[in-house]
């Protein structure tokens, strides 16, 4: 049996590296999960494989799931999809998309095509370099706060003079924006 190694990268964090073992005869939901490990995703997202020729352009899908409601569909599931099926190229490229709300992708080729080893349990990380946060935004983003409605902005005493402070001379200003904050807030109420 052969094993694929597959070099994992992604421009959202330079330093980011996965070298990644998998055989031939496993699935793409194989080589899906050993990804989202290596990366600590939760894995309750979406994602897809892409088929790409030597210049990056996507020719076929692998997804996670089945969306389309069709019976035309052209698109392959991952646990139903083995490497050796789709990949035919000893360069092969591949582009990885997890979760489609924010779009954490990576670029895949595959390296080196070898003999397994009976020692090892595929698919096995080979390599693993830095983590994926580094470069990201530390606050996942949809942590708004739950009732945005209720939730109250404090100011300090120093920060509310200077808003209060801030007020035209001319009591019957018409300009928007002009006027006591104190004032603004009784007339609301």
């Amino acid at each position: 049996m052969k094993a694929y190694r597959f070099r994992i990268l992604t421009d959202a964090n330079e330093e980011f590296l996965r070298e990644i073992d998998v055989l031939a005869s496993q699935t793409f939901e194989d080589f899906h999960n050993i990804i989202m490990e290596s990366c600590k995703f939760k894995g309750n997202e979406l994602a897809s494989f892409y088929i790409c020729d030597h210049a990056w352009r996507k020719k076929s899908e692998i997804a996670l799931v089945d969306m389309n409601f069709d019976d035309k569909s052209t698109v392959s599931i991952m646990k139903n999809t083995k490497l050796n099926a789709a990949i035919f190229d000893p360069h092969q490229k591949l582009i990885y998309v997890y979760d489609f709300m924010n779009m954490h992708t990576f670029e895949i080729e595959l390296i080196k095509i070898q003999d397994e080893d009976a020692k090892i349990r595929y698919p096995y990380i080979y390599k693993s370099i830095s983590d994926l946060s580094i470069g990201m935004s530390p606050v996942p983003p949809n942590t708004m706060m739950d009732d945005e409605e209720n939730s109250e902005v404090v100011f300090s005493e120093d920060e509310l003079e200077d808003i209060n402070s801030y007020s035209d001379d001319s009591e019957d200003s018409e300009e928007p924006g002009i006027g006591n904050v104190d004032e603004f807030m009784e007339e609301n109420e």
